[in-house]
């Protein structure tokens, strides 16, 4: 039997996702966990704490991921490990980019100040993958591209994914094809100059 704090918290964020913050009530999510309110209270105090605890763990989830930018192996094998390993926390925990963005957002603009996040999991994950793409452009092991729009690009391959797996109940290509396309893009030999 799973433990109710575990049921409790997996049908919160199922119904985050699927309703948003605000349009989900803690009678719906008791209900999905299988039960009462009061139980959703003593266990987590209010909605807002509940929804702190799972942007904690998605953020815990993400941050172990985006330690692999740190190794020092092949830069193709890297860039796939991470592509692959956050798609797979993202569909594991039902992690929607948008979804985290969104709320991450709301929360700013209500005023919630003990909410303010030292870093976003969207901004943590864009800035690591820039991180790493400039420090392998200074390597010479990346030919000089935008940082930044490769981060968009894997980003947005991975929300993607996610999303596909959410939504339409099947699994986006496989990241090594996607890789195999990006890598195409960005290595060279020569920095500045595009491979034939």
């Amino acid at each position: 039997m799973v433990p109710t704090e575990r049921r409790i918290i997996d049908a919160a964020r199922k119904l985050f996702i699927k309703k948003g913050y605000r349009g989900t009530t803690t009678r719906e999510i008791a209900s999905m966990a299988g039960v009462n309110e009061v139980t959703l209270f003593r266990k987590f105090g209010s909605k807002k704490n509940l929804l702190k605890m799972i942007m904690e763990e998605s953020r815990k989830s993400v941050s172990e991921v985006l330690e692999i930018l740190e190794g020092d192996g092949d830069p193709r094998e890297v860039l796939q490990e991470v592509t692959e390993r956050l798609m797979e926390v993202m569909v594991a925990e039902r992690i929607d980019l948008l979804f985290v963005m969104m709320v991450e957002r709301e929360l700013e603009e209500h005023g919630f100040e003990e909410w303010e996040f030292p870093d976003s999991i969207a901004k943590r994950i864009y800035s690591s993958i820039e991180d790493y793409i400039k420090r392998k452009i200074l390597d010479g092991a990346i030919r000089e591209v935008n940082p930044g729009i490769v981060a968009e690009m894997m980003v947005s391959y991975i929300s993607h994914g996610s999303l596909s797996s959410h939504f339409r109940g099947h699994e986006s290509p496989a990241a090594e094809e996607f890789i195999d396309i990006l890598w195409n893009g960005i290595a060279g030999g020569e920095r500045g100059v595009l491979p034939l």
